[in-house]
This record gives structure tokens, C-alpha cells and sequence, in this order.
């Protein structure tokens, strides 16, 4: 796969874009209008990239082989200048090379693997004795510091559930992130994500740092998501916009939305800042 590396070592960033990437920059769909409207994208973020002295970076819960998979389905031909891979759990800077190499000074506030392990151990088992069976997603896998679950609610205790599952998370000192799953990017219909993460990580985390990293401030940074787990990505930045295919859920919590779905609705987003 031909892959253009988007990478400027020489002049100072002037913004920082974010991308969610599952049902954000990338459609599962992958339906021809979709994803011209994507390679249209890939060019338009090479072109202000470098007209504008932009960092581009992808925010998701995906790993890197499922991104790598993914670029290939949809004939991607563009990488960012960063990744923050697994609910920003690893993050990733492309270097001049076009490789992926890891941001050790992210990598140095990470707790020790063994610990960390145990510390969901033992919450999971915490919340299986108060009557909440969390199912894990087999088919995502687990990361080193993303374990990740489905939670199937009963309608009448959905509330109940998720104020016990954040006591918890709080109590045994273990970041969390839960929202509605998006049937559009594989989960089950009905299911709730329930991600269990260390502290001061996550996508708001990842972006923060990355913003410090390229020495911009909230104002110039523009973010994009289409579901919960993207919110407090989307309120840290200055300019954070829901796509239009987001969730209704996402909807109800952030105001700012793009006009049109996907690719399309981000680039005219975009256009209004960066002409």
C-alpha cells in the first residue's frame, strides 16, 4: 500500500485537527460515495497540513493493525502525524522515515502492566458480586492498558448500573469510559462500551498532551467524534464538532455538529477555518 507521509519537522504548528476514527474519518460502509469523499479529505488535509503548518492526529480505540487493516479496506493513502491508539492509552508520532515510533514521555506516566492488571482484576470481580456481569469484547481484543466490555442493561436499571460500575472504577482508583455502542461499528445493538483505562489517560488526555507536545493552545485545536466516548475530547478542544452520522446519544450531551456526514461534513467544517 502506498502511503503518503504527512510529516514537518522544520516549522512551528500552528493547530492541531483530532480524528475519532470508527464511524468518524473512517465508514464502515465503506460505500463509494463515502469513501471519495474521504480521498477528497486525504487531500485536503495534506494541502492545509502544509499551507497552514498543521498537525493531523487520529484519536481512537482501535489498535494499530485494526487501523492498518482498515486503511487498507478503504485504499487509504494518508497518515497522520500522530496516533493515539487504544482510547489513548499508546500514542504514536510518524517519523520523518514514515514509521510509527512511540512517544516514550507518554509511556513514562503509565502504571506498571502487573498492577494495573490487578487492579481491574479485582473490580470486575467486585462488580460481578453486586449482580453487574460485564462481557468482554472478544473481538476487539484487549490492550495492554484498554480492557475493554459490553454491558447489556435491563431498561429499568441502566442508571442504577452505571452509577455503580463509575463508584466502583472510582473507588479502585481506575480511569473509565462508558457510552452507547454504535451498531454502525460493529457492536451490538443495545450494548453499552465499558472501558476500564489508567488515570489521566483516555482521548481528552491523549489530545492534552499532544497539544502541550505541539506547543498549541485549546483555541487552535479542532477535534472530531460521533459518539460518547468522544465528548470530552470534543470540549477540551476549541473547536469540536460531532459529525452528522453520530450517535443520538453524543447529540443530546454536545451541540456543535457538522452539517453532513463523515468526510463530506468534516472537510466543509473545516473549510470555514482553514480556506
Amino acid at each position: 500500500m502506498s502511503v503518503k507521509k504527512c510529516f514537518d519537522s522544520t516549522d512551528s504548528t500552528k493547530a492541531l485537527i483530532c480524528f475519532d476514527f470508527d464511524e468518524t474519518y473512517f465508514p464502515h460502509a465503506c460505500e463509494k460515495g463515502q469513501l471519495e469523499d474521504l480521498h477528497a479529505m486525504e487531500l485536503y488535509l495534506d494541502q492545509i497540513a502544509r499551507q497552514y503548518h498543521v498537525k493531523i492526529a487520529w484519536v481512537t480505540g482501535s489498535d494499530c493493525n485494526a487501523l492498518a487493516a482498515k486503511m487498507e479496506r478503504a485504499h487509504l493513502t494518508y497518515m497522520p502525524h500522530f496516533i493515539a491508539a487504544n482510547l489513548g492509552t499508546e500514542l504514536y508520532q510518524l517519523t520523518a522515515d514514515g514509521e510509527l515510533k512511540e512517544m516514550h514521555e507518554w509511556k513514562q506516566h503509565l502504571p506498571v502492566q502487573e498492577e494495573f492488571n490487578q487492579l481491574v482484576d479485582g473490580l470486575i470481580h467486585m462488580l460481578s458480586l453486586d449482580g453487574i456481569a460485564l462481557q468482554p469484547q472478544t473481538m476487539h481484543g484487549q490492550s495492554s492498558y484498554k480492557k475493554n466490555y459490553y454491558y447489556f442493561p435491563n431498561e429499568d436499571d441502566l442508571a442504577d448500573a452505571m452509577n455503580r460500575i463509575r463508584e466502583a472504577a472510582a473507588a479502585a482508583k481506575v480511569g473509565l469510559n462508558v457510552n452507547a455502542c454504535n451498531p454502525l461499528a460493529g457492536d451490538p445493538d443495545g450494548a453499552y462500551d465499558v472501558d476500564f483505562i489508567p488515570l489521566r489517560t483516555g482521548k481528552r488526555a491523549a489530545v492534552q498532551f499532544l497539544a502541550n507536545h505541539c506547543m498549541v493552545e485549546p483555541s487552535q485545536i479542532y477535534a472530531f467524534g460521533d459518539s460518547g466516548n468522544d465528548l470530552e475530547m470534543l470540549r477540551y478542544a476549541g473547536n469540536g464538532f460531532l459529525v452528522a452520522n453520530a450517535t443520538e446519544e453524543a447529540k443530546q450531551k454536545h451541540s456543535q455538529v457538522c452539517g453532513t456526514p463523515y468526510a463530506a461534513g468534516i472537510r466543509t467544517t473545516l473549510q470555514h477555518f482553514f480556506t
